[in-house]
């Protein structure tokens, strides 16, 4: 766990880190508030330990901070003993506890302790899975009554992952948690405390207790721990087999499937380039070798290096990129040289031989998966399955009914559906219906359940929705509203899948890597033709680009500068994929405009995991350029242009719009008389108020100087009256919100609104923002 401690008093602070540390607590210490808060916004903490008398940013000011800033990190306060009205103050301010100076350093753990448990779901003071128990308390590990004699990082590895029995940590995230700023490891010496984790682990026989999430990182085994009443993880009964397989197994089985149809498939085009170096061989043995031959042996040396890794062959692939690397010179081969091509390519050979052999005789395997969506129906009701079945047809997609539970768990070994709609009660046992909807919901990627019932009472709403349905029905139901749901629970999943357009004109490369990122929700779109790129790159709009770097007619790099010249696709994330390690060409990636690279063969989970951080990336400042970062709500420039979409909707259906402005008029008051912390109080209360009474297809933002608008489109007469109730009710409650200052004060805050209509008052936004203006000034 790792946390924050902010102290400028040299001696307690050296207390301090020497008693936590002591626990197994990776500590960083800041000696000002002003510090305290860049580390806290810079970093994920566990939990913030502060004093409140600190320099330049004091303790309450800074919690005050950071819960208007949206963390919700555990605060613990250390104050003076006679100030009671810190203690208060800290309290309101949204500290989580306080201690007393002089500190009890064995009440100071125990608080820490008891911080730490509560996170997002509250955990038991000594953590349990099955026969492991871990007392934080002690810091003891014991497996069946046997103590497990661990290193700091190991105790601190297993206590992150028992407390977070469902989620996957990566190396980064690891490191993250558990070492400090000024102690970073390699990321292989992470790997190495989970490999003599899983070793004392085994030793006293807790198996294969952390699992490997392919791609992702690592996990506590699902099959071994649960939760029990949200407080007690317990393990499972070896017996009882999950509907779905692990994950991590099924996925890599399915991309080693896929990987072997493909050297089937393939084969053939492996032994042409195989043929082109062996004709090389031969003309270099009579002395006859053509400068084309040469560069063409090199470019197909090129490839075989990209990609023969892929299928477990890394001694092929460093023999090829030895032979790409010999042959790129531009000088006369040396005798030498060539004797060494030659062996190589003897060499490279002999090793290829063997697995052509081995599909010779094999039919070729298509690994391209159906385009349409793999859709199943659970219930036993043949008609309604043969009626959705009539409606799918016509859009060239296909349903599969199952019948049996036993039937299911048969059918999720070997398929993946994209939505499922089951039966709950007339399938099986509700409880047996439940937990494979939990299953569904935390497979990797997640399957979407539309949940069909034969009640419709609040709890079968509340127990399906957090068994991860999607959607609910009451039976009896039609074919056609089940569709219709299903359509739009399947429209919203294919809303956040991640496009990713892949650049290469190895179709080899384009067809390993579908199996690498679609079975984590991620859609594929490969070109092996560069000149067609900006045709594609508009058709598809992709959320990420692959580029290869060398290609024949436009190189990658070139595609990159093109992107980055073009204001709609500046922002988009590129990650380069290269043979070459050599620092020439990643300097020509990074200033062409490239995000990142990994060097062929591509290994599937560097690749995902460097996917992955990108897309965070990208949507982070995404997210940081479209929304207001104090209210949460759209800012200025992306709510103009919702609104302005808006107009032009309303205009084809002839339609009117409806446009409020909310402004509060005493903000600048409020922010000299009590500080703008008081002042960001109303605007963040007056953001959570707009987003609970306006929750469909309004727009909502917030455009600075304590001016709110609001655009709403599509109404009747009769809507339009509904619409003004629902302003005026979110008025009342404004006029009625009571705020509190930093000095106790408290006060209510005026504002001013204003309703304008397009057509009838302006056509676009700029002249209805005018009219509500005046409006404004004459209230």
């Amino acid at each position: 766990m790792r946390i924050l401690l902010i102290e400028d008093d040299e001696i307690l602070a050296s207390v301090l880190l020497q008693s936590l540390t002591q626990q197994h607590y990776a500590v960083e210490i800041a000696r000002d508030g002003q510090i305290g808060w860049e580390y806290a916004q810079s970093t994920n903490y566990d939990l913030i330990l502060t004093d409140v008398g600190l320099p330049k940013l004091d303790g309450i000011t800074l919690c005050q901070r950071l819960r208007s800033s949206g963390r919700s990190t555990p605060i613990l306060l250390i104050t003076a003993k006679d100030e009671t009205s810190d203690r208060i103050r800290g309290l309101d301010a949204g500290a989580d506890d306080y201690l007393i100076k002089p500190l009890n350093l064995g009440e100071l753990q125990a608080r820490v302790r008891a911080l730490l448990r509560r996170g997002d779901t509250p955990r038991p003071p000594v953590l349990e899975v099955g026969a492991l128990r871990l007392d934080p308390s002690i810091c003891e590990v014991t497996y069946d009554n046997q103590v497990l004699d661990l290193t700091p990082k190991e105790y601190s590895l297993l206590e992150l992952l028992l407390r977070n029995p469902l989620r996957v940590f990566s190396r980064g995230d690891i490191i993250e948690h558990l070492w400090t700023f000024d102690d970073p490891p390699q990321e292989e010496t992470v790997k190495s405390h989970i490999k003599w984790l899983r070793h004392k682990l085994k030793v006293v026989g807790a198996v294969d207790w952390i699992e490997n999430v392919y791609g992702l990182g690592y996990r506590l085994k699902s099959q071994k721990a649960t939760s029990r009443n949200s407080e007690k993880i317990t393990q499972k009964n070896p017996d009882q087999n999950s509907s779905i397989p692990d994950t991590s197994s099924s996925v890599e089985q399915q991309f080693n499937q896929a990987m072997s149809g493909l050297w089937s498939q393939y084969q053939g085009l492996m032994t042409q380039r195989m043929e082109v170096l062996q004709q090389a061989a031969l003309e270099l043995s009579s002395g006859t070798l053509t400068i084309e031959l040469r560069k063409s042996a090199e470019r197909e040396a090129h490839k075989l290096a990209g990609v023969l890794g892929m299928f477990e062959q890394e001694k092929g692939t460093q023999i090829a990129r030895e032979i790409e690397q010999i042959l790129d010179k531009d000088e006369e081969l040396l005798l030498a040289q060539k004797h060494q091509i030659i062996s190589l390519i003897q060499e490279l050979g002999n090793l290829l031989n063997p697995m052509v052999e081995k599909v010779v005789n094999q039919t070729a395997t298509s690994i391209g998966e159906e385009i349409n969506p793999k859709l199943l129906l659970i219930d036993p009701d043949l008609q309604l399955g043969s009626q959705l079945q009539q409606l799918a047809s016509s859009i060239e997609m296909r349903w599969q009914q199952i019948t049996t539970l036993e039937g299911v768990k048969n059918f999720l070994q070997t398929t993946s559906p994209d939505l499922v709609v089951l039966n709950v009660d007339e399938i099986g046992q509700r409880e047996e219906s439940l937990a494979l909807m939990l299953d569904l919901a935390t497979h990797i990627p997640p399957v979407p359940v539309l949940a069909l019932a034969v009640t419709d009472q609040l709890m079968d709403r509340v127990t399906l929705a957090q068994s991860g349905a999607r959607g609910f029905l009451v039976k009896p139901v039609t074919a056609n509203q089940v569709w219709e749901t299903a359509s739009q629970i399947l429209q919203f999943t294919r809303s956040l899948t991640v496009n990713v357009l892949v650049v290469d004109d190895d179709p080899l490369i384009l067809a390993a890597l579908g199996p690498m990122l679609e079975p984590w929700g991620m859609r594929m779109t490969g070109l092996d033709d560069p000149r067609r790129f900006w045709e594609v790159l508009q058709s598809t709009a992709p959320d990420l680009l692959i580029l290869d770097v060398e290609m024949p007619q436009i190189s990658g790099i070139e595609l990159c500068q093109a992107v980055r010249t073009d204001p709609q696709w500046q922002e988009l994330p590129i990650v380069f994929l290269t043979a070459h390690r050599e620092m020439e060409t990643v300097q020509q990636v990074f200033a062409a405009g490239g995000d990142d690279y990994v060097v062929k063969p591509v290994v599937g989970a560097e690749l995902l995991a460097r996917i992955t951080h990108r897309l965070e990336r990208s949507r982070l400042l995404q997210s940081l350029s479209t929304k207001d970062p104090l209210t949460g709500l759209a800012n200025q420039l992306q709510s103009s242009r919702d609104l302005q979409h808006l107009i032009v909707q309303a205009e084809k259906n002839q339609q009117s719009v409806c446009l409020m402005i909310l402004n509060i008029s005493d903000l600048r008051q409020i922010n000299i008389q009590y500080g703008h912390e008081a002042g960001n109080q109303v605007l963040q209360r007056w953001s959570r108020l707009f987003q609970s009474a306006f929750c469909s297809d309004e727009i909502l933002g917030y455009w600075g100087n304590g001016e709110f608008v609001v655009g709403v489109s599509g109404f009747t007469e009769t809507e339009r009256l509904v619409v003004k109730h629902r302003l005026s009710d979110i008025l009342t409650k404004l006029r009625q919100q009571v705020f509190t200052a930093p000095n106790g004060d408290r006060f209510q805050v005026t504002c001013n609104f204003a309703v304008v209509e397009y057509p009838n008052d302006g056509l676009n936004i700029q002249s209805l923002y005018q009219v509500a203006n005046s409006m404004l000034k004459q209230n």
